[in-house]
Order: structure tokens, then C-alpha cells, then sequence
């Protein structure tokens, strides 16, 4: 670790233009990370920009620094970098038009936890047991001595707090649960960060859920759960709404659909048994953890749902998933 950490902290101290970014559709960890990364270098004396090309949801906007990341949709950039840092993104495609960002000499550093195919970076640090990529800048940050400033110690709880599920995903360990109370007791308030993400939504967000949410619909005897949302100009922010169908008794798999633009779907995926949804969003072109992930899809709905459907007939007939009160994976108890 100590290696490849030294080679993080030689590519921050040599010279280039730098950007910082991470994939769209960005969730807490992508978010957390970009500020806890951003506040790294600043206090390394670098120069740099941080950058999302996509709308940035502003139940996250109580972070400091939220204001700085630029959306390129918005606000796009169109030059070269001599050094470009990705993270959280599993692929180069997931980063978006800030792949014109880069060419042959640009070099890359690649910090994930999410393992979807080769390496794309000089550098890559890959950490599939991390809970979140800001599990792995907690350690870059004790490693090159980096005082814990509240950027960074909200932005990465944030982002360990979202990619857990508020420890409640799989993907929680010991590990996470120390690092968070590590923040905790160098200033993070934990209840001010879960009503800001959780329990501050805006009055058009709870309207737009109740209507999604009477259009659910069951399949595979109550086994999968799909909800949509068509074009609307109430909200862009539909982060959590896959959470409810996913929390519906006896569902296994289930999707959320929503569709950007005409013809342009973003699907979010969640599992609640050993069915790993982000092998289902790798057959899509997509990708995330095991029981979170998602993918983005151009055509018609009505064979989005079709294609869906098919994965998921599969997915539960290969995992031999029945409707009955095992669905759900149990710790094992010594008898």
C-alpha cells in the first residue's frame, strides 16, 4: 500500500495542468471524493479543477466546497490536460465529454473501489474491498500527513455513509465503521450530515416519488420490482427513488427507469439476495457494486423493460431465487 501511495503522492508533486473528476450521475462517494481529493492538493499547492459532466444533486450542496465542481454540461472545457485524476468511475466512458480532456500524453490516476475491467490509468490504485473511494483517501490523507480539514472529513463521511447504504449494503465493514468514527471525532456532526442527504428533500421530489411510485409494478411472483419515471421538468434529482422499490417484502431485484431525454434512459439497480445486479449492468454496459449499480440505455422503453426483464428471469432461475422468507442472505451463527 505504502508503494503505491508513494507513487500517488510523486504524480501530485510533478508538473502539468490538472483536472480532477469523477463518472455522471454522481452519487455521494463521487462527490465526497472530488472535495476530500480537491482539498489534498490545495493543501500540496496544486493547482486544479473539479469537474462532473452532469448535474450535481443539491441535497449535497451543505458540503464545503460543493460550489467549486464545475459541470461541464453546463460549462464545458474544451482543452487538453497534461494530468487528469478519475475517480470512483469504473471506466473511462462513465467520466463523459471530459474525455476530450485527454490524449496520448496525458497521465492518468485511476482511484476506485468498483473493479469493471482493465486499468485505464498510469497510475491505478484499485481497492475492491473498500466500502467507497473515500475509504481509500482516508488512508492517502494519514499517509501524506494531510490536516483534516472540514472539507475533507465531510466529504469523506459523506461519501462512506452513501456507498454503505448508511451501513446497511454488504460492503460495510469494520474497517468503514472505524474510519467513520474517526471523523466523527475530528468534527463530523452525523446527524446534520443525514438530515441534509436524507430528510431534506424539496417538496417537488416527495410529489414526483408518489406519482412514480403508483405505477409500480411486480414480476416473477413479487421476485423483481420495476418503477419509472418519464420525461418531467418537476425534478432532475431522482437519487433514493430505487430504494423504495427495492424495500418492497419479498423483492429480490429492482430497477428504477428513468428517462433524461427523449429516448435516453438512466436505470438504477439494487439487489436484496446474492444476485449481483452489477453483473447484470456490465451485460447493459454499465457497472457498480454488487448489490448497487446501473447503466444508461438509448432506445425504446418498452424493450428497455423487455431486455430487463429477460436479465432478470435469468438472473433468478441461475441464482435458483424462490419467493419464500430465505431470500435474503443471513449471517451464520456457531451452533
Amino acid at each position: 500500500m505504502n508503494n503505491i501511495f508513494e507513487q500517488i503522492r510523486d504524480y501530485i508533486l510533478s508538473d502539468g495542468d490538472l483536472i480532477v473528476v469523477s463518472h455522471f450521475s454522481p452519487d455521494g462517494d463521487a462527490i465526497g471524493s472530488l472535495l476530500a481529493f480537491g482539498e489534498i492538493l490545495k493543501q500540496l499547492n496544486n493547482d486544479y479543477i473539479l469537474a462532473i459532466d452532469d448535474t450535481l444533486p443539491q441535497k449535497y450542496n451543505f458540503l464545503p466546497g460543493f460550489n467549486q465542481i464545475r459541470n461541464t454540461q453546463e460549462s464545458p472545457i474544451n482543452r487538453v490536460f497534461e494530468r487528469v485524476v478519475i475517480l470512483d468511475a469504473g471506466s473511462l466512458p462513465r467520466i463523459g465529454s471530459v474525455k476530450s480532456c485527454i490524449n496520448k500524453q496525458t497521465r492518468i490516476l485511476n482511484i476506485d473501489h468498483h473493479f469493471t475491467g482493465p486499468s485505464y490509468g498510469d497510475i491505478n490504485y484499485i481497492d475492491v474491498d473498500a466500502s467507497a473511494t473515500a475509504e481509500i483517501l482516508y488512508g492517502l490523507c494519514n499517509f501524506l500527513d494531510i490536516e483534516f480539514t472540514p472539507r475533507i472529513i465531510y466529504g469523506l463521511y459523506v461519501g462512506i455513509l452513501t456507498d454503505t447504504g448508511r451501513f446497511r449494503f454488504s460492503n460495510t465493514s469494520a474497517r468503514s465503521m472505524e474510519i467513520c468514527g474517526d471523523l466523527i471525532s475530528k468534527g463530523v456532526d452525523p446527524s446534520w450530515v443525514t438530515e441534509n442527504v436524507y430528510y431534506n428533500h424539496p417538496f417537488e421530489y416527495l410529489q414526483t416519488l408518489a406519482e412514480v411510485l403508483l405505477n409500480m409494478k411486480l414480476y416473477f411472483n413479487g421476485l423483481a420490482c420495476i418503477i419509472s419515471l418519464d420525461q418531467n421538468e418537476k425534478i432532475k434529482d431522482t437519487d433514493g427513488f430505487v430504494e423504495y422499490a427495492s424495500s418492497v417484502k419479498g423483492v429480490a431485484l429492482a430497477a428504477f427507469i428513468y428517462e433524461r431525454e427523449a429516448r435516453y434512459y438512466k436505470i438504477s439497480l439494487r439487489s436484496r439476495s446474492r444476485i449481483d445486479v452489477s453483473e447484470v449492468a456490465k451485460k447493459f454496459g454499465g457497472g457498480g457494486h454488487k448489490k448497487a449499480a446501473g447503466f444508461l440505455y438509448r432506445g425504446g422503453k418498452d424493450d428497455l423493460i423487455q431486455n430487463l426483464l429477460d436479465e432478470f428471469e435469468w438472473q433468478i432461475k441461475i441464482r435458483n431465487i424462490q419467493p419464500d422468507n430465505s431470500l435474503f442472505e443471513q449471517p451464520q451463527e456457531d451452533i
